[in-house]
């Protein structure tokens, strides 16, 4: 009986904790991607309206796809693990470094795949853009995810200082550590918004809505190292 059980716990855990989280972040990531592909199709990508750039959003998404089956190899065959005390470290390494070869190959491929002036669609006008400016959007979505990430970390991780007081509250009651918690809850989302606020203001000055399109696929394109993590 207590076999089963473990057994039907560890199901659970897969399918609340892994496949759902799996399956919204996807749910995410192809909303992104779908939103980007319906601007780009009512741009004009250069003279021949070229096929290549209208793409740009499934470029991005499988420069990501190489990129992070690129990270785990670092974390395989690179650096090699021999204490528990270096697993943390080395997740965190992961993602700075799927960050850094994002930025590399998204940099390649905006310099490839798009021209180096363009018109995109912007509430019933054409503006124009250059490779290098929708470049910068996708970076600037990129590097906000990883700061939402470490900022994330900070505050759900037992080895940090907020879960460690939050802990602590429980001592003098649970009305102190609902109150505590709600607040450090509210304080924890100050960072991320401020980077997800940035963001939107560079990418939508370069590049109108295609570029708020585009900073959002920046941001989950590392999701595969994140989420096996």
């Amino acid at each position: 009986l207590l076999c089963i059980q473990v057994i039907a716990d560890n199901v659970g855990d897969n399918v609340g904790d892994i496949a759902g989280m799996g399956s919204d972040l996807f749910g995410s990531y192809a909303e992104a991607s779908c939103a980007a592909l319906v601007v780009a199709s009512i741009s004009s990508f250069g003279i021949n309206h070229e096929f290549t750039a209208m793409l740009f959003p499934l470029i991005i998404s499988s420069v990501g796809l190489l990129v992070c089956l690129l990270t785990t190899l670092f974390a395989t065959d690179f650096f090699e693990i021999k204490l528990v005390k270096e697993i943390e470290p080395a997740l965190k390494k992961q993602l700075v470094i799927s960050t850094v070869l994002m930025t590399v190959g998204i940099a390649i491929v905006s310099w490839i795949a798009l021209p180096s002036t363009f018109t995109i669609f912007n509430f019933g006008e054409q503006k124009v853009v250059k490779n290098w400016q929708l470049f910068l959007c996708v970076s600037v979505g990129l590097w906000a995810g990883l700061i939402i990430g470490f900022v994330t970390e900070y505050y759900t991780s037992n080895a940090y200082s907020p879960v460690q007081d939050v802990a602590d509250s429980c001592r003098t009651g649970a009305a102190t550590n609902v109150i505590f918690g709600l607040a450090l809850g509210y304080k924890s989302v100050i960072i991320p918004i401020f980077a997800i606020a940035i963001s939107i203001f560079v990418s939508f000055s370069f590049a109108a809505m295609y570029g708020v399109a585009v900073a959002a696929l920046g941001m989950l394109s590392t999701i595969a190292t994140g989420l096996a993590i």
